[in-house]
């Protein structure tokens, strides 16, 4: 067993020698046949039908059509790549059993060096090519027009792309993507666009800085799109013409825009023409809002938010627009849409608890009043977001702006645009239409206890972040507890912040615990004592406080001291040799390793 182990990790050295993708080992943009395979060169290898022989490096006898880039490295190119068959290309990456591989922190990024867009995607037009694109991130020339259509996609087939950014794109149509969306006299089917999961930043063009179609053909869904350029009055997701026969509509081809945010963008953010559908979608903090152009009444516009985006601007109406728009958190200008699932309306003056768009979130007592914490991306997250806020002038779990807002009519005589399934994060929204939330966020409150630490040696203190376990809540400030409570502090002194109160369970109280309005927790033990002090830390948040009989959430808590150890080191110290047993140990730990092929 021990020879076949090392077996085995010399095999997890050897990388991909024995893989049938196609493995991209050098980062510069050459064509040149040698033994290295460029980018370029690995696209045209499947242009070319991949022979058996392979082509510049590239390939060779039972190559799939996969091309893999290697983790967090830049891949330049000097001109745009034609692309002209079905392939998929995403980033592989190495990662140990203890650690977890989190989609679109490592791609492998590819950047136009010249004054072009990056991929033109084009192929025979008698049928339509699938090109996948996973955990890559595309930056374009960065300069003023990169080209006319397409600043770092130019699409005439299937186009999916999840787990990517895409920035510094600058066309005249179509900033970051142009996608033709159109029918011709030698093609029977229609290009589109598939983007998920995915960051769009950063992009200019005249129309369209996040994509121009010429007929509404694309799926966006959980997509963040921040500081795009549209320098005319279109919007950046732009369609040039409505769909070809709206009487071929139905729920799987709809073009939809569904649990994504929009955030400091110049210009409309899309013109909704018949066939789109914009649901659950959080606008806000643009320099404008929604066009609405849907001449047959086949363009809607339900479940979300769109409230601060200039000033009177976050609605724009054609004068024959006859879009369906239902159940939205919007500003005066947009109109009370659908009587039988009217707008809400936004007269507040603060819309993020911050000193700007993005960065940290003040708490409920510094700020009261504002709608939106500021955009903001977790650790060990790809996808940031934008949390809406519970307010302390709500009376109960349906007096807010934004939570709990769906409608449920089961009525057969109308049309009514149920809430998304998911959210932006992929998380649950519930089955019951009627709880469910405006904008591109579910308000997730935690439904079972969480288990909170630390160890420690003696004389030190624990200090910990609680507010992760909050789901999306505030802890409830200690100025009100009083009165919410309608009792003192039963530890006696004053409240701490979210009315904390500890309960022992398995120990008698061997320490002190604070805790402050942004979550900081801090417990110092009493004495030099070993063992554990394990309590339950009972908080009321901005959303547990509605309920009546229990307005707080438990939080398990496993505080463990040891004493520092003080014996003398005894271990053998041992040198010479070419490898050790340790060295020994550590090609045998490479069995240990699991690679990713995303």
């Amino acid at each position: 067993m021990l020879k076949r182990g090392i077996g085995i990790g010399m095999l997890c050295l050897a990388g991909h020698a024995y893989s049938a993708e196609i493995t991209v080992t050098i980062t510069d943009d050459i064509t040149k046949d040698d033994s290295e395979c460029s980018l370029r060169e690995a696209i045209e290898y499947v242009n070319k039908g991949m022979p058996e022989a392979g082509y510049m490096g590239c390939g060779g006898k039972n190559a799939l059509s996969t091309i893999l880039l290697d983790k967090q490295k830049i891949y330049t190119l000097n001109a745009k790549v034609d692309v002209k068959a079905s392939l998929a290309l995403k980033t592989y990456y190495d990662t140990t059993v203890t650690e977890e591989a989190i989609a679109g922190l490592n791609n492998a990024v590819i950047k136009m060096a010249g004054k072009d867009q990056i991929f033109n995607i084009d192929h025979d037009p008698k049928d339509l090519a699938l090109i996948t694109i996973k955990e890559v991130s595309f930056e374009g020339c960065n300069k003023s027009i990169c080209a006319e259509k397409g600043g770092i996609f130019y699409n005439n087939e299937r186009l999916v792309l999840q787990y990517v950014k895409l920035s510094g794109g600058n066309a005249r149509l179509g900033g970051a993507i142009y996608n033709v969306g159109e029918s011709s006299a030698t093609q029977n089917y229609i290009s589109e666009v598939s983007i998920s999961d995915s960051i769009v930043e950063n992009n200019t063009a005249v129309t369209g800085a996040i994509l121009y179609s010429q007929r509404p053909a694309f799926t966006l869904n959980s997509v963040v799109f921040k500081n795009n350029n549209t320098t005319s009055d279109a919007a950046n997701i732009f369609s040039e013409k409505p769909i070809a026969d709206v009487a071929l509509l139905n729920d799987k081809n709809i073009n939809k825009l569904s649990n994504s945010t929009f955030l400091n963008n110049s210009g409309y953010i899309i013109n909704i023409r018949d066939g789109i559908a914009v649901n659950n979608v959080t606008i806000v903090g643009n320099q404008a809002g929604v066009q609405f152009d849907s001449q047959e009444g086949y363009g809607y516009l339900a479940n979300s938010i769109v409230v601060g985006n200039g000033s009177g601007t976050n609605c724009q109406f054609n004068a024959d627009d006859k879009t369906l728009i239902q159940n939205n958190l919007v500003e005066s200008e947009c109109k009370s849409g659908d009587t039988k699932y009217p707008n809400e309306f936004w007269d507040g003056s603060k819309l993020f608890a911050g000193n700007s768009s993005e960065g940290s979130c003040k708490s409920l007592i510094e700020d009261p009043d504002a709608l939106l914490c500021p955009y903001s991306t977790p650790k060990n997250t790809f996808l940031g977001y934008i949390r809406p806020r519970i307010l302390l002038s709500a009376k109960n779990m349906f007096d807010t702006l934004i939570l709990n807002k769906g409608r449920l009519d089961l009525s057969l005589d109308s049309t009514q645009l149920m809430c998304e399934t998911m959210d932006q994060r992929n998380k649950n929204r519930t089955t019951d239409n009627s709880w469910c939330d405006r904008g591109a966020i579910e308000i997730i409150v935690p439904s079972s206890k969480s288990r909170i630490g630390q160890d420690l040696k003696v004389g030190e203190v624990a200090k910990l972040n609680i507010l992760e376990y909050l789901g999306d809540s505030d802890l409830y400030p200690k100025e009100k507890c009083e009165s919410l409570l309608n009792m003192k502090n039963p530890a006696g002194g004053e409240w701490q912040d979210g009315c904390a109160y500890i309960d022992q369970t398995l120990t008698k109280s061997k320490g002190t615990l604070t805790l402050d309005i942004d979550g900081n927790l801090v417990y110092t033990p009493n004495g030099n004592w070993h063992g554990a002090d394990i309590f339950n830390l009972q908080i009321v948040t901005s959303s547990t406080h509605f309920n009546e009989n229990k307005k707080y959430m438990v939080l398990e808590d496993y505080m463990v001291q040891e004493p520092n150890n003080e014996f003398e080191d005894k271990s053998v110290k041992t040198s010479g040799g070419a490898f050790g047993f340790f060295g020994l140990f550590a090609v045998l730990g490479l069995v240990g390793i699991r690679r990713f092929k995303k």
